[in-house]
């Protein structure tokens, strides 16, 4: 297939989804130095040929298409999308040098931005390390795809899905009505509202200055990735281990907020929630996320097993209410509105702000993630974007059956000592 063909749509509309990682692309622009990026990181045993690559990535008909949208400027009552803006100019990939034992991504790569109305929603970068390992590290538009997608795109690219197919689009749904989309949103924004009380969700202290993430990684061992799983059927976790993961931090969070000084009267997590189908490698295009939404009161984190109790009842309660496809619909139907407009009505429960703390579990995706360019890879990694200020953001997941935590915060309200301190309490009740 040629990258050229006139086949490929020459626009794309945003989803729902879509449009609502633009409204945070916004919120992070105006109180940070970037807009909503992903990054997903992938280090190999040895070296990667940046002139074999850059022929993969300008030959391949998927990544050349994707890499040439640029978001539309939206009217009134205009649905967004992508438009294409072909270009003869090659797609580039720039190489750094790490020093000796530095097992890091370079700050200035992690201060990369991309204006989806004006830069291709994609940067690739390789990174060169001692013993002769080189690390990829793909930045990207959230707009565009999820962390997910992403990784499923990384892998395409580098012939490590097997013989598996991978699916760029999602399937068309059939859509609901108008009566049944707005019956839906309020049944959303009833649960997420609930007696109309305003749910306090920003606790860290905001700062004048503006500054890009910081990040933070947890490794543990496969060993102590077993322990944690035993632990969270010793805690009661019956649904998978996220409620386990995200009591313990809840915890560790807590204490963290009373150790700065804050009172905790309650905490507000939303949770995102993928809806791909088990086991498909794809979509790769869009966000298919919807959200879970806790509400944790001291009460409720006097001890690790109720915390666990309280998280899953909140979870059936909600999947049975069918609140995650609630959700959806309604961010699909805010779709028309002009940004502004749109950003008042989502925002207008918490007077402007988003919650501070940030939990997600990516799963175990990454488990058979042996081989990238026929090189045996020995690490990957997704560091999640800008947290909505002043923000505190961890996610989990697993790669070759071991777990990995990545705290993504800003330094202006959580010290290096707070992390420290913060991972200490976290091992502690993850393993103890």
């Amino acid at each position: 297939m040629n990258p050229d063909e006139s086949g490929w749509p020459d626009t794309l509309l945003l989803s729902g989804s879509d449009y609502f990682q633009l409204l945070l692309d916004r919120h992070h622009r105006r109180y940070g130095l970037q807009g909503n990026v992903g990054r997903f990181a992938v280090t190999v045993e040895g070296p990667l040929d940046i002139d074999r690559l850059k022929q993969t990535l300008n030959g391949d008909p998927i990544f050349c298409w994707l890499h040439s949208l640029r978001l539309k400027k939206q009217w009134p009552l205009q649905l967004p999308e992508w438009i294409r803006i072909p270009s003869s100019h090659p797609i580039p990939i720039e190489k750094f040098e790490v020093p000796q034992k530095d097992d890091g991504i370079l700050n200035e790569l992690f201060a990369k931005d991309i204006q989806p109305r004006d830069d291709p929603p994609f940067q690739v970068d390789l990174i060169s390390r001692e013993h002769g390992h080189t690390t990829l590290l793909l930045t990207w538009s959230h707009l565009l795809m999820d962390a997910q997608g992403a990784e499923f795109l990384v892998r395409y690219l580098g012939n490590a899905l097997g013989d598996q197919p991978i699916q760029l689009f999602a399937s068309k749904n059939s859509p609901f009505t108008l009566i049944e989309q707005l019956k839906q949103t309020q049944k959303t924004r009833d649960f997420i509202f609930f007696e109309k009380k305003p749910m306090p969700i920003s606790f860290l202290g905001k700062s004048g200055s503006r500054q890009a993430n910081s990040y933070h990684t947890l490794y543990f061992s496969e060993a102590e990735t077993e322990q944690i799983a035993v632990h969270c059927k010793h805690y009661g976790a019956r649904f998978g281990r996220s409620p386990f993961l995200l009591a313990a931090c809840m915890h560790s969070f807590s204490d963290l907020l009373k150790r700065k000084g804050k009172t905790v009267t309650a905490i507000w997590v939303p949770v995102p929630h993928n809806n791909r189908k088990k086991g498909a490698f794809g979509p790769v295009v869009g966000n298919h996320l919807s959200y879970l939404f806790y509400r944790l009161f001291p009460q409720h984190l006097e001890a690790l097993q109720k915390t666990v109790a309280v998280i899953q009842q909140q979870m059936i309660d909600q999947m049975r209410k069918d609140i995650p496809a609630s959700f959806s619909i309604m961010m699909d139907l805010l779709l028309r509105l002009p940004l502004w407009l749109y950003e008042k009505i989502v925002k207008s429960p918490t007077h402007g702000a988003l919650a501070s703390f940030f939990f997600s579990d990516t799963g175990k995706t990454l488990d058979d993630f042996n081989i990238f360019c026929g090189l045996p890879v020995s690490n990957a990694i997704h560091y999640p974007p800008n947290s909505s200020h002043p923000g505190f953001t961890i996610i989990f997941m697993d790669f070759q059956q071991k777990l990995h935590a990545i705290i993504a915060y800003t330094e202006t309200t959580v010290s290096k000592e707070d992390i420290s301190w913060f991972e200490s309490s976290l091992r502690k009740n993850l393993l103890e």
